[in-house]
């Protein structure tokens, strides 16, 4: 048994030793591969991967070509909640699944959506740029801004990170809306939060947090119309899902028209972005962090954990313990 663990070199853990420990405790025998994907060189990845039966990845994009290098491979073990980079009817057509982690950070999430609305409500930025370069020591060298008891909140996507961002606006005393088309009216009902349409919710929240999970149908979803109907309330707005979700072109033009007050960014287009020059940067009123927010003590030591049970469970044949399956069964093997 043959299992490795791959990423692009921005996305490795800086140690993988607990999840060789996880993955030989039982099974001294399986071999575990760690190594880095490099996209613009797959000799050695290639190779490793001839002979896998299982890949631990979060983002190396798995489609025809990958899964044509892998005749053994039986399972594709996402650490990592999002499952975007996995075509998932190519995996079902070698007969390969795939499995993610349903939860491992929704806390450590909602935490750092609430550090972004903090930060950029209270203009913490601004502030320390204007003392460290300006030397400007004036409490109201900023505008004035409204409390949070005073603000609405718009989510969209209500799962688990959405529902616990609501429950920290909540105790701030915000008033909370959201946009979750796939979430039962009777979920909602509980939680008492309004569902709303996407627009209602552009068009009255002072604040909007994306927590939509990554599909083809909502690609460039925060797009040039969908800023320009934010506009109304000049909302702070934002990310930390997916960066696919926004067009930046759109958002750059939104910041610089003023459509939008300000930006907190966890997320960008790319995964690997070009950093010299981005036009994101160097912004009073954006925050952007290199897609953080998961990160903790307790995140990592749960995303390890669980990717790698998820692996020892399968070759176990205990598929019920799998946490979990996002792929079809597969039905053509290749």
């Amino acid at each position: 048994m043959k299992i490795i663990i791959s990423d692009y070199a921005t996305s490795m853990m800086a140690d993988h030793s607990y999840e060789i420990k996880l993955l030989k405790q039982q099974h001294p025998q399986w071999i575990v591969k760690v190594l880095v994907y490099d996209p613009n060189d797959l000799t050695e990845f290639n190779h490793e991967l001839a002979d896998a039966d299982a890949l631990i990845t979060a983002f190396i994009p798995i489609d025809t070509m990958l899964l044509a290098e892998a005749p053994y491979l039986k399972l594709i073990s996402v650490n990592a909640m999002g499952f975007n980079n996995v075509d998932l009817k190519a995996a079902s057509a070698y007969g390969v699944r795939v499995c993610a982690i349903s939860d491992y950070c929704s806390d450590d999430v909602a935490e750092f959506t609430f550090s972004l609305i903090l930060s950029l409500t209270k203009q913490l930025k601004a502030y320390d740029e204007l003392l460290h370069t300006k030397h400007v020591w004036k409490y109201n060298s900023l505008p004035p801004q409204k409390r949070l008891a005073k603000q609405t909140l718009g989510i969209l996507g209500l799962g688990k990170i959405g529902q616990k961002v609501a429950h920290i606006a909540k105790a701030f005393g915000m008033q909370v809306l959201a946009y979750d088309p796939f979430l039962p009216q009777e979920v909602a009902a509980k939680l008492r939060i309004p569902l709303i349409s996407v627009n209602q919710l552009y068009q009255r929240s002072d604040i909007i947090t994306n927590h939509m999970r990554l599909t083809k149908d909502n690609r460039s979803f925060f797009d040039k119309s969908a800023f320009e109907k934010m506009s109304a309330r000049r909302p702070t707005f934002i990310n930390v899902a997916r960066g696919e979700s926004v067009n930046e072109e759109a958002l750059l033009d939104a910041l610089d028209k003023g459509l939008i007050k300000g930006a907190g960014l966890d997320v960008l287009s790319s995964e690997k972005p070009d950093l010299e020059g981005h036009p994101l940067l160097n912004r009073p009123n954006v925050i952007l962090t290199p897609h953080a927010a998961f990160y903790s003590v307790d995140s990592v030591t749960d995303l390890q954990r669980i990717s790698c049970q998820n692996v020892v469970r399968f070759f176990e044949g205990e598929h019920d313990m799998v946490s979990h399956f996002v792929d079809e069964q597969p039905k053509i093997l290749i």
